[in-house]
Formats: structure tokens, C-alpha cells, sequence
């Protein structure tokens, strides 16, 4: 089953209608909660996503970055069969079922093999170490710890299986079966089976360039000294911290001022250096609000103008130029939240990642709810155990509110409660989304 926030590419930028205005959402629809669902606006983000091209790192600069193709084994691993711990390699048609059996050490192997290659024979066996090559002659390794040793002796108190205690020759992967798919994350254990099938370079998407900046002529940064009404740019660091990947280069332009003159020309600096443009603020229905005429003025079009989320109700995704743009609302705690449940997967996915982000999971709620039909509400909660059959059980912060920046920080994951939902009672069934990786 394909991951939601697949689609295919668009090479080139929708085309320009003759009235750009006809593309762009009145504020009038919002105040008339003219809103679209939060499945909807992601599909039409979707559509805005350019294509990203291939490069060729090297295996050791790879790791977090998107692979291009996929990897297939050169070769079967195990490359040959070899054993799986420490012990004795023997041949079990040799004994005669008589028990103890004694056998005479001929030799040792490991797995740097350095000595000369030696074969089991009759009344043999040979000492061998994990990893090391099954000699000619053996079809099971007898675990150390079964065995007595009497000097080159070793006494045999059970009788072994065939096969016991080998890993066989393409047991894990056959040569040419495919180790890692398209669109898959290099993470460690792509970086190991990678590595284990010898495989030096690797062909991945280049890395996202986001450019980033800030609205608001309020903002100040962190160590300034502010005034009554000043407020310090958090923003800019949430944004930092989401958008830590290995996949994505961030191109970090500041903040700016509330100025129709001073905005286009940031946003003319965001879209010559980025794949995509994301900003903080500017994009509700006040006087300040100008983001959709700089947009405009900038030969752009949005495509969404407002979602049914909550917090988060002004999220705006477009496209300016060649990059594709994301106007988040300037409520640093609807920035955390519409990017964890809109943005990060459409970054995901214009970047090549096959999935993008983890599904809600199902847990078992801790709380009561009243229903709010109309929007998808986001609430900040903590895990406080697990039932029976291992569901999570969860329990919103006291005065829950995703928009409130300091609570969420005490956030373990967002309890997603869908436009349609009833009221909620102890023990319902809800969706889970874990911040584990925030």
C-alpha cells in the first residue's frame, strides 16, 4: 500500500493563470471558515514538489541522506558459510551415536584464516572461532561450552544436529536481491548492510535547500535587549531544530520586518538559493499580514490558503518562482505543530523518502474530550503506561493547548482528534503521535 504523501514528481511550475489573483484565497474565506481538510491540503502540496537530482557520495557521507536507487547485493551474504560462535567444527556422520565420543583437535581456524586450510577427517575436529570458515570436511560446530577438553582431546557428551551452529552461504541475501530500496534513509542499519556487501559509493538526492526567515517587526533575537511589545524570534530556532537532517541544507535568512518592499526582496533572496521557501508569520488577516501579496508580486500562486487544523488555522502552501512555499503562522506553537502533522511529510517527500513519517499509532485515552466538529485538533499529551495487550495510554497536559510553546516542550506527542470526532471518554480509542523524533 503506497505511503499518503506519495505522488508523482512535476518536473516544471504549474502554469500562470492570466489573472494571478484568481489563484490566491481571499482572507474573506477564512473568516467564513472556508477551510480545507488537513488530507486535502496535503495532496495539493503535493503537486508542488520539483524534482531533486542524484548524486554520488561516498559510503562514509551518507549516512541520514535519501537513497536514489536501490542497492543490490553484489554477492550472497554470508559470502560463505561460516560459524556462529565459538567452539568445534565436526563432521556428524562420523559418530557413531555411542556417547561420550572422543575426538582428536587437528588443527584451529579463525576467521582471519591464517593458518593453512585444514579438512575434518574420521575421529577429528578442528577448533574454530565465530566468523571463521567452515573447513572441508564439517557440517556442525559444537558450542564450546558442550565440550570437555583433555588436552588435544575433546569428549562429546551429546549428539549433535547437521547445520548446528553454521550460518550458510546467502542465508541472508542471495547475490542480486535487492538490500536497501528507493527512497529509503541511510540510517545505521542501511550504513551496516551497505558496508557488508562492499558497496564504497552510493547514489543518493541531493540535499533539500530550505530557506528559512522570520516576520514581524517585533522580533528580536535571543541576547538583544527588547522593548515593551518586542518579542524574542523563537521561530527561527524551532525551524532549526525540525529541520536538522542530513537530508536538508538550510539556508538561514533571519527575520524581517513588516515591510511589503523589504519582504519581497527577502523572498527574492529565499527563492534564488532555495528548493523551498518556508516562513514564520504574515500569512493570517491582520494589517501586517502581507505574505500573499508578496507572494503574488513575486510570480507566485498559492494553492492553500488556510486549514482545518488546529492550532495552526492560516497554514498557507503555494509555490513562488521555482521553489515551492510554506507559510507557517507566526504562533510559535502552531509552527511546531502544522509542521509535525502537514510540513514535514511534504519535505519528505519532495526530498525522495519513500515514507516520510511515521503513521499515528491507536492508544487508549487517559481523558475526557468534548467534540469540537470542523477542524483537526492537535493536543499536547504525555504517555502514562500501557494496557494489557501493550496499547499506550495517554493523558493530556493540564490546559492542553498545542499553541502554548512552553507546555508543548512538555509534550511526549500529540493526541490527533479528526474534524468528525464524538466526544471522548475514558478508555476511547484515539490516534497517538509521538515526538520521539522532535
Amino acid at each position: 500500500m503506497e505511503h499518503p504523501y506519495e505522488s508523482p514528481e512535476i518536473s516544471a511550475a504549474p502554469q500562470r493563470r492570466s489573472d494571478p489573483h484568481e489563484s490566491l484565497t481571499q482572507p474573506a474565506d477564512r473568516k467564513n471558515d472556508r477551510l480545507i481538510p488537513v488530507d486535502l491540503a496535503i495532496q495539493k502540496g503535493m503537486r508542488l514538489r520539483l524534482p531533486i537530482e542524484v548524486e554520488t557520495v561516498d559510503l562514509q557521507d551518507a549516512s541520514g541522506r535519501v537513497l536514489a536507487q536501490p542497492l543490490t547485493a553484489p554477492t550472497p551474504l554470508p559470502r560463505f558459510d561460516h560459524s556462529a560462535m565459538d567452539g568445534y567444527a565436526v563432521n556428524v556422520d562420523d559418530l557413531n551415536g555411542f556417547l561420550p565420543v572422543r575426538l582428536t583437535v587437528i588443527g584451529r581456524v579463525a576467521a582471519s584464516r591464517t593458518e593453512k586450510e585444514i579438512a575434518v577427517q574420521a575421529g577429528t575436529a578442528i577448533r574454530i572461532l565465530t566468523g571463521a570458515p567452515i573447513p572441508p570436511g564439517a557440517n556442525t560446530v559444537i558450542a564450546q561450552e558442550e565440550i570437555k577438553r583433555e588436552g588435544d582431546t575433546i569428549v562429546i557428551s551429546r549428539l549433535p544436529q547437521r547445520g548446528e551452529n553454521i550460518r550458510l552461504r546467502g542465508e541472508d541475501v542471495q547475490a542480486g536481491a535487492t538490500l536497501i530500496t528507493r527512497g529509503s534513509l541511510m540510517d545505521p542499519r542501511a550504513m551496516g548492510v551497505t558496508a557488508s556487501a562492499g558497496l564504497a559509493k552510493i547514489e543518493v538526492f541531493r540535499k533539500l535547500r530550505v530557506a528559512i526567515f522570520s516576520t514581524g517587526s517585533e522580533l528580536r533575537q535571543p541576547g538583544e535587549t527588547i522593548a515593551l511589545g518586542e518579542i524574542y524570534n523563537s521561530n527561527r530556532y524551532i525551524l532549526r531544530g525540525l529541520l536538522d537532517k542530513a537530508w536538508i541544507s538550510v539556508v538561514d535568512l533571519g527575520s524581517c520586518h513588516d515591510d511589503p518592499k523589504a519582504l519581497s526582496a527577502r523572498m527574492r533572496d529565499a527563492i534564488a538559493n532555495a528548493d523551498v521557501v518556508i516562513t514564520t508569520g504574515g500569512v493570517s488577516v491582520g494589517d501586517e499580514d502581507h505574505m500573499a501579496d508578496v507572494v503574488r508580486q513575486c510570480e507566485g500562486a498559492i494553492v492553500v490558503s488556510g486549514v482545518a487544523i488546529k492550532p495552526g488555522k492560516p497554514l498557507t502552501l503555494g509555490r513562488v518562482g521555482q521553489a515551492a512555499y510554506i507559510g507557517l503562522p507566526g504562533n510559535p506553537g502552531a509552527v511546531f505543530t502544522t509542521f509535525c502533522a502537514v510540513v514535514e511529510g511534504l519535505l519528505g517527500t519532495w526530498a525522495g523518502l519513500r515514507q516520510p513519517i511515521e503513521p499515528a499509532s491507536p492508544a487508549i485515552a487517559n481523558f475526557v474530550w468534548p467534540s469540537h466538529p470542523g477542524r483537526s485538533t492537535y493536543l499536547p499529551a504525555i504517555l502514562t503506561g500501557y494496557s494489557a495487550n501493550g496499547a499506550p495510554i495517554v493523558d493530556l497536559l493540564p490546559k492542553a493547548n498545542s499553541g502554548k510553546l512552553a507546555l508543548l516542550s512538555r509534550a511526549e506527542g500529540f493526541v490527533v482528534i479528526g474534524p468528525h470526532r464524538a466526544d471522548i471518554k475514558r478508555g476511547d480509542a484515539v490516534e497517538w503521535f509521538p515526538l520521539t523524533k522532535h
